[in-house]
């Protein structure tokens, strides 16, 4: 009868053992899961960033912004312009203010990814009028 006791803790034993790793193993599981998410996020920042940042000092740079931005690819819908890239979407909002002096162009860079805003870059000329002596 001794036997078979030492034979059940053994079997217990070996149980728990395996319950532990299974429960390591779920727990290893989740934490490289979510820092793969957050490497995607990382990525789709950082590109995003560097193309924002292109499209910025382009559009600050340029006579006819809708000719750069129709040449990075970009679409309009309305007064937004929407250009889909794998993982993140990049959204320019021009506006315009005119002035005595001159006109006053703003444009907002947004790099999204699903409903979260990754960056914002805005992106401002001044072209002043000519003015008469």
């Amino acid at each position: 009868m001794k036997e078979g006791g030492r034979a059940n803790a053994l079997l217990v034993e070996l149980l728990l053992v395996i319950f532990f790793f299974m429960i390591s193993a779920a727990i290893l599981v989740q934490v490289f899961a979510d820092a793969k998410l957050k490497s995607r996020t990382a990525a789709a920042t950082n590109s995003a960033m560097l193309e924002g940042q292109n499209i910025a000092e382009d559009l600050y740079g340029t006579d006819d912004p809708e000719a750069v931005l129709a040449g990075y690819g970009f679409t309009s819908e309305g007064d937004v312009w929407v250009l889909e890239r794998k993982g993140y979407t990049l959204k320019v909002t021009p506006k315009s203010e005119e002035t005595e002096s001159g006109t006053l162009r703003t444009y907002e860079v947004s790099g999204i990814e699903g409903e979260k805003t990754l960056i914002t870059l805005p992106a401002t000329r001044f072209i002043p009028k000519e003015v008469s002596p």
